[in-house]
């Protein structure tokens, strides 16, 4: 097994297990609660800036890049979406950016690109 797959199995098993916990927790209450979220998003988003130290600082910049082409896509399409259909696909109740986002998906984002990322590294794209 090479290290780019055991690189890869550690941080998908990592970031599943941040996940699962925090939706354990997470049926306790229909609230938002902060420690949902770091719970939800500490050992996604450590492990994704924890790359660079195998990948360099190239994985920081796809972090970077992908929470922005995130928010902003998300942003844009609920926009687009609501005043066409004059109707909210989701609706955001926290640090909301017009409505549309909020604040708290930005680092969401940022690991879906960096898990991206590591998918077509590892299927040789």
């Amino acid at each position: 097994m090479s290290e780019f797959s055991l690189i890869l199995i550690v941080f998908g098993l990592l970031s599943l297990l941040g996940f699962y916990f925090s939706i354990l927790y997470g049926r306790k209450t229909k609230l938002f609660r902060w420690s949902e979220y770091v719970a939800l998003m500490f050992v996604p988003v450590v492990c994704s800036l924890g790359l660079a130290y195998f990948f360099g600082n190239k994985v920081i910049l796809l972090f970077i890049r992908s929470a922005i082409i995130g928010i902003v896509l998300e942003y844009g399409l609920g926009f687009v979406y609501h005043k066409t259909l004059n109707k909210r696909l989701w609706t955001y109740e926290r640090f909301k950016i017009g409505g549309y986002t909020s604040w708290l998906t930005i680092p969401m984002w940022g690991v879906a690109g960096v898990i991206f990322w590591l998918i077509s590294k590892s299927v040789g794209l």
